[in-house]
């Protein structure tokens, strides 16, 4: 007999439930009566990579073998992966990068969905990784690249996104096993399971319904105008009490200084003086209008008629407001410390 394993290395974040997933899949093959071996390693924090974890399943059943017993890798073998299953495409990318994926062997299953990194968020515009460009890459070093929002699905469903990804394995047919082996699994974790069945439905749909991605379709989005900044400081203001945070809206700005601003700016500088006055206060926020009033004066001179709808100011505004508002450590502990902070962390419990 000349079997190999089937090779799957899985890539989930923080809290999403690879672990769940992962035992989850080593009940599936057991009770089913196939060999299985699975290890794990554990990521980082900050974002700056996942936890993955490797599962090799031997696909004839162990009543087959004649009393012999596979031998198991503990570890991913460059080039030597069966599957690639990812629930963020720049994890997916990072495996291809360093080898795991081959061309004539691998099948990547992938969200399309990202979780922006560290750096990708430092960046005082727009930071992020082409997904147009990481969907080629995929596509590229792939045998067949199936790629659909995995973390859609999941609150559409309202489950976790490890019940997804269970379901695209089994509509992937990768492992021998039935689909009522893998949804038997699921029902024996009498913890959301209806919610659970609901997400591995959809994935299994989707997987069963889906030719390889054609990644032309999927460009990358344009940074949103009220985006000031791609990053978890402009959530933690938002949910900030009414007495704790001034941002968000547009009457924050002065009235006789909001009709000096043309309306392809407006909404942008608005968003900047709001996050000022909860930096510091007044004052302050008055300063970067008075700054912003001085290109605003230059630019209307070069571009009398607004050509150009202002893009001079827009691109200041939004770079001048994350200067003068740096989010040192002092400021982080700050947002940290909100008594809106704590009300949502207990409102989740």
């Amino acid at each position: 007999m000349d079997k190999k394993p089937i090779t799957l290395l899985i890539c989930a974040l923080g809290g999403e439930g690879g672990g769940v997933l992962v035992e989850w899949l080593v009940r599936t093959a057991t009770a089913s009566g196939y060999a299985v071996q699975s290890t794990s390693i554990p990521g980082v924090a900050q974002r700056t990579g996942a936890t993955t974890y490797y599962i090799e399943v031997f696909p004839v059943p162990i009543a087959e073998l004649g009393g012999k017993r596979p031998v198991f890798s503990l570890n991913p073998v460059p080039g030597a992966l069966d599957a690639l299953v990812s629930s963020e495409l720049l994890e997916t990318v990072r495996q291809i990068g360093v080898g795991m994926v081959s061309p004539d062997r691998t099948h990547v299953l992938t969200s399309t969905s990202r979780t922006l990194t560290t750096i990708e968020k430092m960046q005082l515009s727009d930071g992020r990784v082409s997904t147009s460009d990481l969907l080629r890459t995929a596509k590229k070093y792939s045998v067949s690249c199936h790629a659909f929002d995995m973390n859609a699905i999941a609150r559409e469903s309202g489950t976790v996104v490890s019940a997804v990804m269970m379901g695209a394995i089994a509509g992937s047919g990768l492992l021998p096993f039935p689909r009522e082996a893998f949804e038997s699994t699921v029902r024996q974790s009498e913890r959301g399971v209806e919610a659970s069945l609901r997400g591995f439905a959809r994935a299994f749909d989707a997987i069963r319904s889906d030719s390889p991605v054609n990644i032309y379709l999927l460009e990358r989005k344009p940074v949103e105008p009220s985006m000031v900044e791609p990053s978890l400081v402009e959530a933690n203001l938002a949910e900030s009490d009414p007495d704790e945070s001034t941002t968000g809206t547009l009457v924050q700005l002065p009235a006789h200084v909001r009709s000096e601003f043309p309306a392809s700016v407006a909404e942008i500088v608005a968003l900047g003086y709001a996050r000022l006055i909860d930096y510091q206060d007044v004052r302050y926020a008055d300063l970067y209008l008075s700054r912003l009033q001085r290109i605003l004066r230059a630019e209307r001179v070069a571009d009398g008629d607004g050509a150009h709808e202002y893009a001079l100011t827009q691109e200041v505004a939004r770079y001048l407001a994350l200067w003068m508002a740096f989010d040192d450590i002092v400021r982080v502990a700050d947002l940290k410390c909100r008594q809106s902070r704590a009300g949502a962390a207990r409102s989740e419990r």
